[in-house]
């Protein structure tokens, strides 16, 4: 009997998993970023290596994705061998929670 609610937890994390990409895509987030490849913006991966450990990652990433940034990533740049083609990123027409379930993405791509 227990191998139903793991059944059950794994449908929904993968429902999850899922379910951001088409988000991301609907949002417009992949015109400047990819998973693995450098774009306009910093690759997805990249963000999360940066972000990984730290206490405040998704507050940061939410805060970013829904209030915009500016040149956040130019110093980092060189650190981890990407090309960063903008100097600011726009705030992003998401809800705090639709933030929230990226930023989370986001830093599950760093494991």
């Amino acid at each position: 009997m227990r191998i139903l609610p793991i059944a059950y937890l794994l449908i929904i994390a993968l429902s999850f998993a899922q379910d951001i990409p088409s988000l991301l895509k609907s949002k417009g987030c992949f015109s400047c970023h990819d998973v693995e490849k450098s774009k306009i913006g910093p690759p997805y991966k990249v963000v999360a290596r940066e972000y990984k450990g730290k206490p405040d990652a998704v507050k940061t990433l939410v805060q970013s994705i829904t209030g915009g940034s500016v040149g956040k990533w130019q110093g980092l740049a060189k650190k981890y061998g990407v090309r960063i083609g903008a100097f600011y990123m726009p705030r992003q027409p998401v809800s705090k929670e639709e933030a929230e379930k990226i930023a989370k993405w986001i830093l599950s791509l760093e494991k």
